[in-house]
Formats: C-alpha cells, sequence, structure tokens
C-alpha cells in the first residue's frame, strides 16, 4: 500500500495502482527489469537459489530449496488477469514435482559452482544435515501478480484452500514523475525480516566458517570482508567506503565489526 500525505491537513489518501499497460510496459519487460535487480528481492539467507530460466525453455523462472529441502517453483510471468499465472506454474508441479536430489543437485551446480555438492551448501548454510532423499519433499509454488489482479489472487486463495501450496508475491505499479514508473514490490520472504526497510549500509557477513576454518580465521586476523563462492563473491562488490560490516559466525553470532574502506581486492580462492 502506498500513501500521499497532505502536509497542510495531515491527512493521508490511498495511492490507486495501475495496470502496466498503462504505463506503456508489458510484462515481458517488467520481467526482464526483475532479473537485473533479482538477487535484491531474493532471500538468499532463506532459500538457496537452484536455477534460472533461460528463454525459450519450458522451465520456472525460479527454483529453490529452504532448510527443510522443500521445492519452491517461482512464476514471474506476470499477465495480467490471465489464466496462464496458474495454469503455468501448476504444469511445472507435474514437470518438476518429481525431481530427485541428483537434478536438484545437478541444476545447483551448474548455476553456481559445479565442484560444491548441493547437500554440502546446504549443510553449511542451515546447520543441518539433510539425507539425499529429504529433497523434493514438498513443493511451494509462487505467482507474481498485479496488485489489482483480483482474478489470480482469487484463483490463487481458492487452491489454498484446496490445500495447495500457492503464494502470490504481489507488485504495484504507481504514475511517478514524467518518463518514471514507481514500482512497489517487496522481497519474497519465508520468513518475516523485521530490519527489511532500515536503509543500505549495514550488512552482515558469514565467515564461511562451516565450509572451511582458515576463511573464518583469515577475515579476523586481517580485518577482512570476503566472500569465496557463486553468487556471494559478486554481492560483496556492493560494498562502499564507510558501510558497517558485521561478521558473523555460524552458530555463534557476530564477532566483529568494521567499516569498509572501499578496497575491493580480487584473488584466487
Amino acid at each position: 500500500m502506498l500513501l500521499s500525505i497532505d502536509k497542510s491537513n495531515r491527512l493521508t489518501q490511498k495511492k490507486t495502482g495501475s495496470k502496466l499497460k498503462a504505463m506503456g510496459l508489458d510484462e515481458r519487460g517488467l520481467q526482464d527489469i526483475l532479473f537485473r535487480t533479482l538477487d535484491r528481492l531474493f532471500p538468499d539467507d532463506e532459500l538457496i537459489l537452484l536455477m534460472q530460466s533461460r528463454r525459450w525453455q519450458e522451465e520456472p523462472d525460479l527454483m529453490a530449496v529452504d532448510k527443510n529441502g522443500y521445492l519452491y517453483i517461482f512464476e514471474l510471468k506476470a499477465w495480467e488477469s490471465h489464466p496462464s499465472n496458474l495454469l503455468q506454474v501448476l504444469r511445472y508441479a507435474q514437470l518438476y514435482g518429481p525431481s530427485k536430489y541428483g537434478d536438484l543437485d545437478a541444476w545447483y551446480k551448474k548455476a553456481t559452482d559445479p565442484s560444491q555438492s548441493l547437500k554440502i551448501a546446504h549443510a553449511a548454510k542451515f546447520g543441518t544435515d539433510l539425507d539425499e532423499e529429504a529433497f523434493n519433499g514438498k513443493q511451494m509454488f509462487v505467482v507474481m501478480t498485479n496488485g489489482l489482479d483480483y482474478k489470480t489472487r482469487e484463483a490463487i486463495q481458492y487452491w489454498r484452500s484446496c490445500g495447495l501450496d500457492i503464494r502470490p508475491w504481489v507488485y504495484r505499479v504507481y504514475e511517478g514523475q514524467p518518463n518514471e514508473i514507481l514500482l512497489e514490490m517487496s522481497a519474497f520472504r519465508v520468513e518475516d525480516n523485521p530490519y527489511e526497510d532500515i536503509a543500505e549500509g549495514y550488512y552482515i557477513l558469514n565467515t564461511n566458517i562451516s565450509n572451511d576454518e582458515t576463511d573464518h580465521g583469515d577475515m579476523l586476523a586481517n580485518h577482512k570482508a570476503a566472500a569465496y563462492f557463486d553468487p556471494w563473491k559478486y554481492k560483496i562488490e556492493r560494498l562502499a567506503k564507510g558501510d558497517v560490516v558485521y561478521l558473523y559466525q555460524s552458530r555463534v553470532g557476530i564477532v566483529a565489526m568494521g567499516k569498509a574502506n572501499g578496497k575491493l581486492v580480487k584473488a584466487p580462492y
């Protein structure tokens, strides 16, 4: 919800969203825009990304697993008030629901680091050692849709009442300044994050002790923040001079803090 505030009388008024076509933007255009910043909307602290779709392939836009090994299937083709919003994600349920651990592991290695298995990465992130048979024991489905698209949201509500774990991921678009579109888009969360609206400039970075204790010791001894695998080794490039960084040790908590000096150093792992 977006509210406009009249400072003269201190009253608020709810802003009404618009459809994409009214803004001169189609759904494919929105999808391309979102994919450029998807890592900022996707909770890599709660989910491990397995794959991202390729053009002209019958693949979900995103697939991920959570700490229980459950498979999340995301459909970001937000055709407003179009039946394919749900039919497509149910089609993916048919195609990918029976997938075994070996399939998930192959997708993960192809999308990230071929030298690290999904099982090892999962254990390092969530601190739990799942059997291979536990992966993809359940599927969750997520459909992105315009807040005005009540038909799709009603259909999702109906299928949830029937026991299907399908969730809406709602966006809203508003008129902005000339040549500007305002997009209201909340990050998709498995759990609530009470700090998500705090301004950027504060970061929590894992010391990688679960994978290699020498990484942890190196960060503390040399007063540095480092990242070693895809996608984290690219996300660390966002750190700017003056940003406050907290080093987090798995199963312990915050073990150090400091300010980034703005110097990015790249080296072989």
